[in-house]
């Protein structure tokens, strides 16, 4: 099955970056916007972790922005960020915890990540099967919040 040129209005190309990055700063300002409509507080509740995983202005989109902008599979998984956030669990055999990495995770005073993941099925179109990868940073207060989210391959 080919690639279209756009799916759910992601550009599929390689070098369309910059669109891709307008796409994903757009989302999370929709996103912070609509949760504090609709909840009063900018989290999405993990089932599996049974914690609210806080979206963070200037700290939640920073990462996601710069990483997922490559890939059309990576912002497609920002725009299903909330299903994401809601379903996403251990990979089995992958660790679930890991250590804070000096720079923007210990900037951001992380005391350690969560790395969970969701696995994208559609049965008629090929390329819309995938898994991403999110990653939740865990303050001292035991606050989560939303580090990243990118497609990864699971070897």
């Amino acid at each position: 099955m080919e690639l279209p040129e756009y799916i759910e209005g992601i550009p599929t190309e390689k070098r369309r970056v910059k669109e891709r990055f307008q796409l994903i700063r757009d989302y999370y300002e929709k996103l912070w916007k609509d949760l504090q409509r609709t909840k009063g507080i900018n989290a999405i509740h993990n089932e599996f972790l049974d914690a609210d995983v806080y979206i963070v202005k200037n700290e939640s989109d920073k990462k996601t922005s710069h990483e997922a902008v490559h890939n059309w599979k990576s912002t497609y998984a920002v725009k299903h960020l909330e299903t994401i956030i809601t379903h996403a669990m251990p990979y089995e055999g992958l660790p679930m915890f890991s250590s804070v990495k000096d720079g923007l995770q210990k900037k951001n005073g992380y005391k350690n990540m969560i790395i969970l993941y969701y696995t994208f099925s559609n049965e008629s179109i090929d390329y819309l099967n995938f898994t991403a990868k999110l990653t939740i940073g865990v303050t001292v207060g035991e606050k989560h919040i939303q580090y990243s989210v990118n497609k990864v391959e699971i070897k």
